[in-house]
């Protein structure tokens, strides 16, 4: 099959599919999964993973433009008003998390390499799934705007828990000692290397389109630039989705009435990107893993589930967040897929060639994730429609088209 027809295949079966999972009210973006499902090695063998791997530069373009459309709503009147609460919010959900993973994969392994590993692993939460969603549904609220606020700050988060888990594991299988600078320094470069990429890359973008009178020449001009600085960032080992956010949030926030138009041309764009890079999502969820779940995996979910939903209740508590936001943000934080998977693979090439115990550490971290994976991805999105729900920020009468920007109550 041509990639032409295997495109136009892939994209009205995930239409056909979409809407079909809209008429038994669940989120499309359950449908264009479970396409990619249905198409790839778990269902008809046409997208098999060899043909997924030559997707991948789609894959970084649709993330790329998600994390442009996401760093669009960090706007700082809203981090000026609910900064505090939002930081709150993020490390306790990211922290206990991670807390509640490694303690009881400890418990059941013995193994607190293994265990600190996952617990970091686990406060990561994936933005693609959980936005689309609240795109969708054109939802609007406090609990909408922390949503989005968490899942933009949540993959920062998940670098330093990662860092400082990755440091200690390494010491735990070499008897090395822990060092400040195998903690610190890694997270802090790529953190900071994004952000400055992010912004500069925005700085000079915000120069450019008031030169351009035509809108798709801007349209031209956005997406060339978030194209350059996501190539950039996979050369410099950075995260293109934290490089991505960085540049929609610099459009956000200088000369917001010119560049509205950026973030509207852009999602215009994305709709068969973003289609397309959920296809490809679920095409790489393999049905044949989940038998290898096991007791470790079982103990990842359940205490990843608990960690983020008691996490995010307690942090809403401490910072005196809305109500809504206290009691379903822990229901919009269950999806896992990129950067969870991505550091998944760090350790199973980094430990899986220091002995029969690095080796066996590496293949159980990256099965238990490819297997999680699956089951947080199925489960996520619906979990996001149920929180926005039960809040009542989804509007009654919806709009032609979703708003670029989101209230601040």
């Amino acid at each position: 099959m041509n990639t032409l027809l295997l495109l136009g295949l892939a994209l009205v079966a995930a239409l056909a599919i979409g809407r079909l999972a809209g008429l038994i009210g669940l989120p499309r973006v359950v449908g264009y999964i479970f396409a990619g499902l249905f198409l790839g090695d778990s269902g008809l063998h046409i997208l098999t993973s060899s043909l997924v791997d030559a997707f991948a530069p789609l894959v970084n373009f649709a993330l790329a433009l998600i994390g442009f459309m996401v760093g669009g709503e960090l706007k700082y009147e809203i981090f000026r008003r609910y900064g505090r609460q939002f930081f709150i919010i993020l490390l306790c959900e990211g922290i206990l998390a991670m807390i509640v993973v490694t303690t009881l994969v400890w418990w059941w392994t013995g193994n607190p390499a293994l265990a600190i590993l996952l617990g970091a692993l686990s406060s990561a939460t994936a933005p693609a799934a959980t936005v689309d969603v609240l795109w969708e549904y054109k939802s609007r609220g406090p609990l909408t705007t922390t949503i989005l606020a968490i899942v933009a700050l949540d993959d920062g988060l998940a670098l330093i828990l990662y860092g400082f888990a990755f440091a200690v594991a390494q010491a735990l299988l070499t008897a090395d000692s822990i060092t400040p600078v195998g903690l610190f320094f890694g997270p802090l470069r790529e953190i900071l290397g994004a952000l400055l990429l992010g912004c500069a890359t925005g700085f000079c973008l915000d120069q450019l389109l008031p030169f351009l009178k035509k809108d798709e020449d801007r349209l031209v001009l956005n997406l060339g630039a978030i194209l350059l600085a996501a190539g950039l960032a996979i050369k410099m080992d950075l995260s293109l989705i934290m490089v991505s956010m960085a540049i929609g949030a610099w459009l956000a926030n200088t000369h917001r009435h010119r560049n509205e138009q950026s973030f509207e041309s852009v999602k215009l764009f994305t709709p068969p990107i973003y289609t397309f890079f959920f296809i490809l999502v679920g095409a790489r969820l393999r049905l044949d893993l989940l038998p290898q779940l096991g007791v470790v995996g079982l103990l990842y979910i359940l205490g990843r589930t608990m960690g983020k939903w008691t996490g995010a209740f307690i942090g809403g508590q401490i910072s005196g967040a809305a109500t809504t936001v206290r009691k379903y943000l822990g229901l919009a934080l269950l999806s896992q897929a990129g950067v969870a998977l991505g550091l998944s693979l760090h350790v199973y090439d980094h430990f899986s060639s220091q002995g029969a115990a690095g080796h066996a550490l590496g293949v159980t971290v990256l099965n238990v994730i490819a297997a999680t994976t699956f089951i947080v991805q199925i489960l996520g999105p619906p979990a996001v429609k149920m929180a926005i729900t039960k809040a009542g920020e989804i509007p009654v009468v919806q709009e032609a088209t979703p708003p670029v920007s989101l209230p601040e109550n």
